[in-house]
């Protein structure tokens, strides 16, 4: 398969736009040249056009959805936790009107944040676990991913979308959290750069992959001194990526 990469500059809305893999993101793009908005609860920082607001709030999606060629969603409630008082309206209701603004709006391509914890299941195989493997979540975090990994096929479809499900690994986004990864052989194999995250979500901003009407399962990790638990060689193959840091290059924090 030849992978083809679009060089005008996109319309791109990238929903988490305040939060750690959303702000790098949107520097990253912007500096590639693409029209970017952001959208957050909370103020973007280093995005001119963004819109503030609760994205479980079917106007506030529209009016960040309008007018974009791409929506790359990022935004929700990263933990576990209640399904109904917590995770219900960032993890489904808020990932269900980003789908309906972008089949109604005219979006052709959908970028939706899936997890490494959708195959929290398969336990630690001492291998990679392929995308085609399926989904085995454990918690409800993990359940509600896996909602909208269906949801996305359901909308490519029917719709006519082209769907990109990025069952993202281990970013930190914290001191805690890097310490937490450098304590764990496990974590440091599923561990997600900054700047690889960059390099991941601007391949599929700028793929030719996947076609209207077709949805696909890709990892986002970076490479491993180990096997990787995760299958990067469908982001290589459909996409093009290929990760360039291994822990701890590239994050933010002094442990």
């Amino acid at each position: 398969m030849s992978i083809q990469q679009t060089t005008a500059p996109q319309r791109v809305l990238v929903t988490g736009s305040a939060g750690a893999i959303g702000n790098t993101v949107c520097v990253a793009l912007q500096e590639r040249g693409h029209i970017v908005r952001g959208a957050d609860r909370l103020p973007t920082p280093n995005v001119a056009d963004a819109v503030q607001g609760d994205l479980a709030e079917k106007e506030t999606v529209y009016r960040a959805v309008e007018g974009m060629d791409t929506v790359i969603h990022l935004a929700a409630y990263v933990n576990n936790g209640d399904l109904v008082e917590t995770l219900l309206r960032p993890n489904v209701i808020s990932p269900y009107y980003i789908c309906e603004a972008a089949r109604e709006l005219g979006v052709k391509r959908l970028v939706l944040a899936s997890s490494v914890q959708v195959i929290e299941g398969f336990g630690r195989p001492g291998r990679s676990i392929g995308v085609d493997e399926g989904l085995r979540p454990r918690n409800l975090y993990a359940l509600t991913k896996a909602w909208g990994e269906m949801m996305g096929d359901m909308y490519a479809a029917m719709y006519n979308l082209s769907v990109i499900h990025v069952r993202i690994g281990w970013l930190p986004r914290s001191l805690q959290q890097a310490q937490a990864i450098a304590a764990s052989e496990y974590a440091q194999n599923i561990y997600l750069s900054y700047a690889d995250a960059q390099r991941f979500f601007a391949r599929c901003l700028e793929s030719d992959q996947p076609a209207p009407g077709e949805s696909i399962v890709v990892f986002a990790g970076s490479k491993t001194a180990e096997i990787p638990h995760m299958d990067l060689e469908p982001a290589r193959l459909l996409l093009g990526y290929t990760p360039q840091d291994r822990w701890p290059e590239n994050m933010p924090f002094s442990i």
